[in-house]
């Protein structure tokens, strides 16, 4: 029933005075007044209430049209919202041009030209860094075997020093023992006169047929065979004696050749203290004089052609030796430093021969000639001339003639004459395995092409 009078139904039906039946809906004048036709309404029936769930579908439609429309709103508003920028880029008009190729070449070109030196720049940079750190890596190599080498020679010291120690105790009881041994063979010598004396009296008696105060026992023996009794004792005295004696000697030469080895140590550390008055003429070369081997054996041999008197030839020949003995153990400090310079050089050398091994076969990758212009430079390095013989047998042996094609070997010579690396020259020498002739009699010869490296003159 429409309690607000605007007409709408539950789907009942109603008569008025002008129709006889009708319809839930909007009839004619069907809005009610106090001046409207009056209305009737009927009870809902079940045929009625079939229309219901299609009124609610259409209710739930127009919610759900109303949220979409709601939200179609704000994305529109969102869409808009940027409107004046899009407004301002549409604004302005986009253009495309075409670059050339050699525009482009250009430009790397350009390119190129500003960042190749920046590369160089940067490649001599970490190169220096490089070798500065294996500098240092050298020096503290070399520091390190410095303090190495102090060490071991604080460690020499310190057992010379216990040896010596040792060497003074074994003196003092070597000492005292023969002390002792002497006191047993005087004794010894004592006993053995006394018995002496007993013997040449008994003798005596025997020989004028006196009487003795020997007890009758002793006096019903025989002569003869006391006489055996008292050489068989002095046969075991003088074999005690020279057994006595021999040890001795044994303990006498040891005590010298003990005093000898603490002579000798005294001397050793007199000089390393730099005080040469305990072995001021005693000098005795140390592994490091192999450096000085000619210089040493040179004034040995000076010292024997002194051409003098004959009366004075000794006095020269001592004050000749003590001199030189002076002058080579003021030179004896430097072996250490010399020692370590030939080192560090040999290591240096090693570490330039690297370098120019990589180089060489950076610059000249093709064709083999790089290894073979870093083995020709290795060969060169490694004579002590510094020289080769273009034809000798081990550049034949290295580089054989009938593969040029693989080693290149004319083209690596005339590549490092051209740099000025090497020169070549061709002199005249005796043949690879002859010894020259001493006598006047005609030497073979030939011409051989050398190659030798360049050093410029300063």
């Amino acid at each position: 029933m429409d309690t607000h009078g605007n007409g709408f139904g539950y789907g009942g039906s109603y008569t008025n005075n002008n129709t006889n039946q009708g319809h839930a809906g909007h009839g004619h004048n069907d809005y009610g007044g106090s001046n409207g036709p009056r209305r009737t309404y009927t009870p809902i029936t079940s045929a009625s209430s079939i229309f219901m769930p299609s009124l609610k579908r259409c209710v739930n439609t127009l919610d759900m049209s109303t949220q979409l429309l709601k939200s179609s709103v704000s994305m529109l508003d969102e869409a808009t919202s940027g409107y004046p920028r899009l407004k301002t880029i549409a604004s302005y008009n986009k253009k495309y041009h075409l670059v050339s190729e050699q525009d482009i070449t250009k430009a790397r070109e350009e390119v190129t030209k500003e960042v190749s030196p920046q590369l160089t720049f940067l490649s001599e940079k970490v190169a220096n860094i490089i070798f500065a750190l294996e500098a240092k890596e050298y020096e503290l190599m070399d520091l390190v075997n410095v303090e190495k080498e102090k060490e071991q020679r604080r460690l020499q010291l310190q057992k010379a020093a216990s040896s010596g120690l040792s060497n003074i105790k074994k003196l003092k009881s070597l000492t005292k023992r023969k002390e002792e041994l002497s006191r047993s063979a005087s004794e010894l010598d004592e006993v053995l006169d006394q018995k002496r004396q007993q013997f040449s009296q008994l003798l005596k008696r025997v020989s004028t047929g006196g009487s003795t105060s020997v007890p009758a026992k002793k006096q019903r023996r025989g002569t003869n065979h006391e006489s055996r009794e008292l050489a068989q004792l002095e046969e075991d005295r003088r074999n005690e004696i020279a057994r006595r004696n021999r040890e001795l000697q044994a303990i006498q030469q040891k005590i010298e050749d003990k005093q000898k080895a603490v002579r000798e140590l005294r001397a050793k550390s007199a000089i390393r203290d730099g005080d040469n008055s305990a072995g001021q003429d005693v000098f005795t070369p140390t592994v490091p004089w192999n450096l000085y081997l000619p210089h040493r054996e040179f004034l040995e041999r000076f010292d024997a052609d002194i051409l003098v008197d004959e009366r004075d030839k000794d006095a020269y020949s001592d004050a000749f030796t003590r001199l030189s003995e002076a002058y080579l153990r003021e030179l004896e400090p430097q072996q250490a430093m010399v020692d370590i310079e030939q080192n560090k050089l040999t290591r240096e050398k090693s570490r330039k021969v690297w370098q120019m091994r990589n180089l060489c076969k950076q610059l000249f990758p093709e064709d083999s000639i790089g290894i073979t212009m870093v083995r020709i430079l290795e060969m060169l390095v490694e004579n002590p001339d510094s020289e080769l013989a273009y034809k000798s047998e081990r550049v034949q042996a290295e580089f054989p003639p009938e593969e040029e094609r693989r080693h290149n070997l004319g083209r690596v010579v005339t590549i490092l004459k051209n740099l000025g690396v090497v020169e070549l020259a061709v002199e005249t020498r005796i043949p690879e395995g002859q010894e020259p002739q001493e006598d006047n009699g005609e030497q073979e010869l030939e011409e051989q092409l050398i190659v030798r490296i360049k050093f410029e003159d300063s």
